[in-house]
């Protein structure tokens, strides 16, 4: 579905709409239809403690409202009857140019049969941004999984936070393997990664964060597949995230590495997803919208990140939920030499219910309808689906050597997939022959 806002009829204030896009079958599919979603709401959204089962109410009311109108109604009601219990149909809002619809937590929809839409696997949410530039096609790689972790928050520690990736990483895919390269500011944490690398066997190494500029450097020269930040956040109308060096943990003030969107969005070529485990990294406002929305449309496949402040504790338990799940479904759907999609709005459903466990409630389906934790993670991807595939290489080729190789041939397969209209046939089959040689070098021994 499409939500978008355009001037009311007073120009005091955005009108929402929505308009079916997907799938073009419904009745009524590309009209717009005004979205009176009542602003009270939000506020019973963010009430704090909630009043009643705050949760059932806005997510039956936002449903409730989509309902109203044809197309909507029928998109909904085909998802919610046709998808078989082993599949997925993810909703997908396209929130384009609107902070209004943004602000609404979509993230709790609810309907009575199926319930919490979001903690089902069978309907994840996710939000979609606009992209200046289609995704490029199909991304390729050589195993190693490259995954790259920054975790510094002045004031907090992020030992929690690497023990619960840690605790994923060691259910990683062993057919693909993963190196992480974490970056740290706590100089007894740095110590401890260390000994957890070698005592799991994990490929890694860990830095101590010491200004910006280094730590972009160190980001371009990676070039991690999956990128995962903890520290503190900021949003508004120019959001950023704020990390703390050594010496500012040594001193226990300060947080002089400051990352803003531009900085961050075209540092990795490869990069699939930016976890932003930060306050209100997803944070979207009045004039103004999020690092994940504004990291989504500069380029990067995916975000998620947090609609509000968020404790160390909870951060920790979607960190596991959600990379456990990520990591597995790679190591399910991985087959060397096939193209991929990746779902990843179905990689959160898992972390959703973590958080919702969290409460220990008899009930979990009324721990949801009072506690909104489980709605704080917000995912934006591009319209364009993300699709990897593995290449194979020859263990004898060192790591650096395997990454050029895959940077070459995915400059030679973007070409030729996208090549300009009326380009010689010399020149593809060129193109072709490169390719070849370029895939047969990468599977053969080094010399």
């Amino acid at each position: 579905m499409r939500v978008g806002t355009m001037p009311s009829a007073d120009h005091a204030q955005q009108a929402v709409f929505v308009s079916v896009e997907e799938p073009a079958t419904v009745p009524g599919f590309g009209r717009y239809y005004p979205f009176d979603g009542d602003p009270a709401l939000v506020r019973q959204f963010e009430e704090d403690p909630p009043s009643c089962e705050n949760m059932r109410v806005v997510g039956t009311a936002l449903l409730d409202e989509l309902a109203r109108h044809e197309a909507t109604q029928a998109a909904l009601r085909y998802a919610l009857d046709h998808t078989p219990p082993d599949e997925s149909c993810p909703v997908y809002l396209d929130l384009e140019g609107s902070e209004a619809a943004a602000a609404i937590p979509w993230e709790a929809l609810f309907e009575p049969s199926a319930g919490f839409l979001a903690l089902q696997d069978r309907w994840p949410i996710a939000r979609r941004a606009a992209s200046t530039a289609p995704e490029r096609g199909v991304r390729t790689f050589t195993a190693p999984i490259r995954l790259m972790a920054v975790m510094s928050a002045i004031g907090v520690s992020a030992a929690r936070e690497w023990a619960a990736l840690r605790r994923a990483l060691r259910q990683s895919p062993g057919g693909v393997g993963v190196t992480v390269s974490v970056w740290v500011g706590e100089e007894a944490l740095a110590t401890q990664i260390e000994a957890d690398l070698a005592d799991d066997g994990l490929s890694g190494s860990v830095q101590y964060l010491t200004g910006a500029n280094d730590l972009v450097r160190a980001l371009k020269e990676f070039d991690p597949h999956l990128l995962h930040l903890f520290c503190h956040g900021r949003g508004g109308v120019s959001p950023f995230l704020l990390l703390a060096t050594k010496r500012e943990h040594e001193v226990g003030h300060g947080s002089s590495v400051v990352l803003e969107p531009l900085q961050l969005h075209s540092v990795g070529r490869s990069t699939w997803l930016i976890s932003l485990n930060a306050c209100e990294g997803a944070s979207d406002s009045a004039g103004a919208r999020s690092l994940a929305y504004l990291l989504t449309r500069a380029g990067c496949p995916a975000v998620v990140g947090m609609r509000e402040p968020v404790s160390s504790a909870v951060a920790a338990v979607f960190t596991y939920g959600f990379y456990a799940a990520l990591l597995g479904q790679l190591r399910d759907k991985l087959v060397p030499g096939q193209e991929v999609d990746l779902e990843l709005a179905a990689a959160l459903a898992a972390p959703r219910r973590d958080l919702r466990d969290t409460h220990q409630a008899a009930d979990p389906t009324a721990a949801a309808a009072v506690h909104r934790d489980w709605t704080l993670p917000v995912l934006y991807v591009r319209r364009d689906p993300l699709v990897i595939e593995q290449l194979v290489a020859d263990p004898s080729h060192d790591a650096q050597t395997q990454k050029d190789s895959t940077d070459y041939l995915d400059i030679l397969l973007r070409f030729r997939r996208e090549h300009p209209p009326g380009t010689a046939a010399d020149v593809l089959a060129m193109i072709d022959a490169e390719i070849d040689r370029a895939l047969e070098a990468l599977r053969s021994p080094s010399r």
